[in-house]
C-alpha cells in the first residue's frame, strides 16, 4: 500500500484493500488494481469569522460544518475547511479522518472583515487537481467589504463555476439575497435564513450535492 501520509486504509480483506486520499479511492485485489479507479467528490466549506459571527452563529457554524461533513462522507465526498475574514486561510484539507475537520473548527475564532473573494480563490487553488465533483459551500452573515466588493467576490465565483465548481451560498442577517443568488450556481442554491437556523440549514445543505464518486475505467 501507498505510504503516503494523505492515504488511509479504510478497509481490509484478506487479499483485497480499498485506499482513500484526497484526491481518489483505488481498489486492488492480491495487489493489482481493480478495472478502474473511483474519485470521491471533494467539498470546501469557507466559514466566515468576521467580528459579526462572534458569538451562536460562529458556534452553529461549526456545529454545521461537522455534521455537513458526515452526510458528506456519506454520498462519498470528503471536506475541507477553509476561514476567512481580512485574509483566508486553509484549516483542514478534505480526510475521510473527521477528527482532524474537528479539531480545525474548534479553533476557529473571530477576525474582523468578509473578504469572500479571497477564500474562494484559495478554494479554487486547492480543487483544481481533484478530478471528482468539487464543491464550494460559503456560510457567512454578510455582504463582501474586500477591495472591490461585490464585484470582486462575484467575478471569483464566476471563475470557479467557469473552471466546473459548484457553489452553494448560505447567508445570515446582513446578508444580501439577491448577491448570495448570484454568487451561487444556481439561484436556489443561494439562499438566506435566520441565524437561529444556520446549524440546521449548513447540514441540510449536504443534501444538495450530486453523487460524489466517478468511476474512471482503466484501458
Amino acid at each position: 500500500m501507498n505510504n503516503n501520509k494523505d492515504i488511509k486504509k479504510i478497509s481490509h480483506a484478506q487479499d483485497a484493500h480499498a485506499a482513500i486520499s484526497q484526491k481518489r479511492i483505488e481498489i486492488s485485489h492480491k495487489g493489482e488494481p481493480v478495472r478502474g479507479t473511483t474519485t470521491a467528490g471533494c467539498v470546501y466549506l469557507l466559514v466566515d469569522r468576521s467580528a459579526s459571527m462572534e458569538g451562536n452563529k460562529l458556534k452553529q457554524a461549526k456545529k454545521g460544518a461537522l455534521n455537513f461533513a458526515k452526510e458528506a462522507l456519506a454520498k462519498d465526498y470528503y471536506t475541507g475547511l477553509i476561514q476567512f475574514d481580512s485574509s483566508a486561510k486553509l484549516v483542514c484539507e478534505p480526510y475521510s479522518n473527521l477528527s482532524l475537520l474537528e479539531k480545525g473548527l474548534a479553533k476557529l475564532e473571530n477576525g474582523d472583515n468578509t473578504h469572500i473573494a479571497k477564500a474562494i480563490n484559495l478554494a479554487q487553488s486547492l480543487l483544481k487537481s481533484i478530478s471528482g465533483n468539487r464543491i464550494i459551500v460559503i456560510v457567512t452573515d454578510g455582504m463582501p467589504n474586500g477591495p472591490g466588493d461585490p464585484q470582486s467576490s462575484l467575478k471569483a465565483g464566476e471563475d470557479a463555476k467557469r473552471n466546473g465548481i459548484d457553489i452553494i451560498a448560505i447567508g445570515t442577517d446582513d446578508a444580501d439575497e439577491g448577491f448570495l443568488k448570484r454568487l451561487a450556481s444556481r439561484s436556489q442554491l443561494g439562499v438566506k435564513i435566520e441565524s437561529s437556523h444556520l446549524e440546521e440549514t449548513i447540514t441540510d445543505s449536504a443534501n444538495l450535492l450530486p453523487p460524489g464518486a466517478k468511476q474512471i475505467t482503466k484501458k
